[in-house]
C-alpha cells in the first residue's frame, strides 16, 4: 500500500497561498513530509493568489516565510522542496484565474483543492471550479473552520460545496483531531457506565492581540467551543465519524456562563462597547454523564486537557499534547495532510458532525444575544 501511494500523481492547489495559513502551517508541514519521503514521487503544489508574483518570486516569498524554522532554512533539501511550487496569479472571483489554473494543472493527477482563504471566498471559488470543469471525480477539497456561523449558514455552506464536490471528496479540518494526546484517549474506547462526568478545558494565558477584528466577530465559543471542544468530547467517547455525530446528537445544554477580560476593548479593531466573550463555561448532559466545556483567554495558566471523572472517585486527565511541540501546529498538519493524501477520512469532520455541533451551540448563542446570560468581566491572569 505504501508503494502504491508513493507512485501516485498528486497536485495540491492552495487558494490563498501567500497568506498566514500557508506560511505558518502548510509550508513547514509539507517540507517535513517531503524530507521524510512521505509524499508521492510525483507531487506538485500550485499556489493561487492575487499577489503580483512570478513563480520564482513565489518561491522566494515562501523561503522568507520559513525563516523562523531554523532547521528548515539550514536544510539542504529546501531548494529542491521549493521547486515543487508553481504559481497562478489571479482574483478568486474572475474566470481567467481558473482558466490559467486549468492550463497548468495536470489532468492525470489527483487534485487536492485547499481553501486557505476567508469563508467569503468559498462561493466564488466553488462557482468557478464548477463552471470551468476543473474538478474530477477523484479530486478532493480541504477546508478549514469556521464551517458557518450557525446551523443555518453551515447548511448553506454545505449546499454550496455540494454543487462541486460529493461528501466523500470533502475533508473538513479540525487540527485538534490530530493531537497525539486526544488520539491516545480515543484509543482507550471508554465505556459510558463507569463515567460520572467529563471536563474539557482549553485555557490560554495569551489574549486576543493581533486578532482583534476577527475575534470580535466570532467570540470564544464560535472560535474554539463549537469546534475544538466538541470535537474533543466526541472523539474521547467514540471512534469513527458516524459514532462521533451520534454522541453529539445526545448532548443537551444545561447552563452557560460568559465573561470578557478587562482591557479586551482596548485592542485595535475591537468595538469599544464589545459584548464578545473571551471566556465561557458550559455545562451539559450526555446520556446521564455530566459534561463541562470551558475555554478562555488571559487565564492564569495554559491547560489543554480532557478530564474523565469516574463514579468510584477516580479520575484520568489526558493532556491533548503528550510532548512539547517544537513548532505550533506543524505536527498536526503533517498528520492531517498525510492522511488526506492517502484518502484516510476518519479524523476529518463529517457534515453531520458539523450540523450537530451547531445544533448544540445555536440556542446558547441566541440566549447570549438576548442577554439572557449577562456578560461578566474578569482581570487578566485571574479566573472569572
Amino acid at each position: 500500500m505504501a508503494n502504491q501511494f508513493l507512485n501516485k500523481k498528486i497536485t495540491l492547489v492552495v487558494f490563498g497561498a501567500t497568506g498566514d495559513l500557508m506560511a505558518r502551517k502548510l509550508a513547514p508541514s509539507l517540507f517535513y513530509l517531503y524530507k521524510e519521503k512521505k509524499l508521492p514521487k510525483d507531487f506538485k503544489i500550485i499556489g493561487v493568489s492575487r499577489r503580483e508574483l512570478s513563480e520564482e518570486g513565489f518561491q522566494k516569498h515562501l523561503k522568507a516565510a520559513l525563516v523562523k524554522y531554523k532547521d528548515i532554512v539550514r536544510d539542504k533539501k529546501l531548494s529542491s522542496f521549493l521547486k515543487l511550487f508553481s504559481f497562478v496569479r489571479g482574483f478568486f472571483d474572475e474566470r481567467y484565474t481558473y482558466e490559467d489554473l486549468k492550463r497548468v494543472l495536470d489532468k492525470k493527477a489527483e487534485a487536492f483543492f485547499y481553501l486557505a482563504v476567508a469563508p467569503g471566498f468559498y462561493r466564488p471559488i466553488s462557482h468557478w471550479l464548477l463552471k470551468t470543469n476543473l474538478v474530477k471525480k477523484n479530486d478532493r477539497l480541504l477546508v478549514e473552520k469556521p464551517f458557518g456561523l450557525d446551523l443555518k449558514s453551515a447548511r448553506s455552506l454545505d449546499r454550496l460545496l455540494a454543487k462541486c464536490f460529493r461528501e466523500e471528496q470533502i475533508y473538513r479540518i479540525d487540527h485538534y483531531l490530530a493531537k497525539d494526546g486526544l488520539r491516545k484517549l480515543a484509543a482507550f474506547r471508554l465505556s459510558f457506565e463507569p463515567i460520572s462526568s467529563i471536563e474539557i478545558r482549553l485555557w490560554e494565558t495569551s489574549g486576543a492581540q493581533g486578532r482583534g477584528e476577527f475575534y470580535d466577530s466570532v467570540g470564544a465559543l464560535r472560535d474554539v467551543g463549537q469546534n475544538h471542544l466538541l470535537a474533543m468530547l466526541a472523539a474521547a467517547l467514540s471512534s469513527g465519524r458516524r459514532k462521533r455525530a451520534r454522541i453529539l446528537e445526545f448532548l443537551k445544554p444545561r447552563a452557560s456562563f460568559r465573561a470578557q477580560y478587562r482591557g479586551y476593548r482596548e485592542i485595535p479593531k475591537v468595538k469599544r462597547n464589545s459584548r464578545t466573550e473571551t471566556y465561557f463555561k458550559i455545562t451539559a448532559s450526555l446520556k446521564g454523564i455530566g459534561v463541562s466545556l470551558e475555554s478562555g483567554k488571559c487565564l492564569p495558566e495554559t491547560r489543554k486537557e480532557v478530564q474523565i471523572n469516574f463514579h468510584d472517585g477516580k479520575k484520568l486527565i489526558f493532556p491533548t499534547e503528550l510532548h512539547k511541540k517544537k513548532y505550533q501546529y506543524v505536527e498536526e498538519y503533517e498528520t492531517l495532510l498525510s492522511e488526506a493524501f492517502r484518502g484516510e477520512r476518519a479524523w476529518f469532520l463529517s457534515r453531520e458532525e458539523v450540523f450537530q455541533m451547531w445544533r448544540f451551540v445555536d440556542p446558547i448563542l441566541k440566549a447570549w444575544e438576548k442577554n439572557k446570560v449577562p456578560l461578566k468581566f474578569y482581570h487578566p491572569g485571574e479566573m472569572p
